[in-house]
C-alpha cells in the first residue's frame, strides 16, 4: 500500500498545496454560512459548494497529519457548539466522512495527532463560545474600553485556536507553515465575510432609497 502523506512530503510541494487549499476551504465555509445565515448567496449553489468543499476538506486532511489534525479540530469545535445547523453543513460533513473514509481505506499511513487534536478542538470550542458572547451581549457594542474591544477583536477573529497552534509549534516543533496556512484559511474566510457584509449594506441602502422615494412621492 502507498502512504499518500509520504508521497506528498517527498514531492516537496506540500507547502504550496496547503497555501492554496486552506484559503479555498476558509472561503468556502463562509460562502455557505452567508448563503444560509444571511441570505446573501444562492442556497442551492451553496449546497453544491458544500459537497465539493467536503471532498476538498477530506483530501487536504490526508496530505499531512498536522493538516488532518487542524481541520478535524475545526470540525469538532463547530460540532460541539452545534454550528452544523443547515442542510449544506450536513451535506458537507457527510461528504467529508465518506471521502475521508474512502481515502483512509485506499491509502496506508493516514495519520492524525490525537493529543494536539483534542488541544486544538478545545481551543476551537472556546473560540466559538467567545464569538457567541460578543454576538449576543450588547455590552460589547456599547462599551468602548480596551478590555471589551480587545475581547471583541480576539474572539471576533477566533484567535484562540491560532494561539494554541503557536504553542504547539513552539513546544512540539511542528512546521510553522501550517500556522501560515491556517492564517490564509482565516483571512479568506474574513474576505468573503467582508464581501457578504458589503452586499447586505448595498441591498439595505438600495431598499432605503426606494422607500424614501416612495414616501416623497
Amino acid at each position: 500500500m502507498v502512504c499518500i502523506q509520504e508521497l506528498i512530503l517527498n514531492s516537496g510541494s506540500l507547502t504550496y498545496v496547503l497555501f492554496l487549499l486552506f484559503p479555498l476551504l476558509g472561503a468556502g465555509i463562509k460562502y455557505v454560512d452567508a448563503a444560509f445565515d444571511e441570505n446573501v448567496f444562492n442556497k442551492k449553489r451553496a449546497v453544491i459548494v458544500a459537497l465539493f468543499l467536503g471532498i476538498l476538506w477530506a483530501f487536504t486532511m490526508i496530505l499531512h497529519p498536522m493538516a488532518a489534525t487542524i481541520l478535524l479540530a475545526v470540525i469538532l469545535g463547530v460540532l460541539v457548539k452545534g454550528k452544523i445547523d443547515n442542510i449544506a453543513h450536513v451535506i458537507g460533513l457527510i461528504s467529508i466522512i465518506i471521502f475521508y473514509g474512502f481515502l483512509w481505506y485506499l491509502f496506508d499511513g493516514v495519520v492524525i495527532y490525537f493529543m494536539p487534536l483534542f488541544f486544538l478542538a478545545a481551543a476551537g470550542v472556546l473560540d466559538e463560545i467567545g464569538n457567541d458572547v460578543i454576538g449576543y451581549n450588547s455590552e460589547f457594542s456599547q462599551n468602548h474600553s480596551f478590555g471589551f474591544q480587545f475581547f471583541k477583536y480576539f474572539f471576533g477573529r477566533r484567535h484562540f485556536m491560532k494561539v494554541a497552534l503557536i504553542y504547539l509549534f513552539i513546544v512540539a516543533g511542528y512546521p510553522l507553515y501550517f500556522f501560515v496556512a491556517f492564517l490564509f484559511f482565516d483571512e479568506a474566510y474574513m474576505m468573503v465575510a467582508l464581501y457578504s457584509k458589503s452586499k447586505i449594506e448595498a441591498t439595505n441602502s438600495e431598499y432605503s432609497q426606494i422607500k424614501s422615494a416612495e414616501v416623497n412621492t
